[in-house]
């Protein structure tokens, strides 16, 4: 069977950048990012300013390279559905 094509294609490659994000950890490039995604080099940029601006990555800059990693935004989205999902413990 042929994979389905997602719905959005760019949520689907903004939710694939997120996650590779979150699994780096310390941070990639931009190319390196783009390579390890598999997202076109402008695609993956255009994904990252517009997480960043959102407050989803950041990016730190050492001499002329900028390194994107995941921020702790996410937590604060997954919060509340995280309360809801765990059980009530005895008290």
């Amino acid at each position: 069977m042929a994979s389905e094509r997602p719905a959005s294609p760019s949520v689907d490659r903004t939710l694939t950048v997120l996650e590779t994000l979150v699994e780096a950890g310390e941070g990639l490039t931009l190319t390196a990012l783009a390579r390890a995604t598999e997202i076109p080099l402008a695609t993956c940029a255009s994904i990252v300013y517009t997480l960043e601006s959102r407050g989803y990555a950041r990016r730190r800059v050492v001499g002329r390279s900028h390194f994107w990693r995941a921020t702790p935004r996410l937590y604060e989205v997954a919060a509340p559905l995280a309360g809801q999902a765990l059980p009530a413990r005895p008290g």
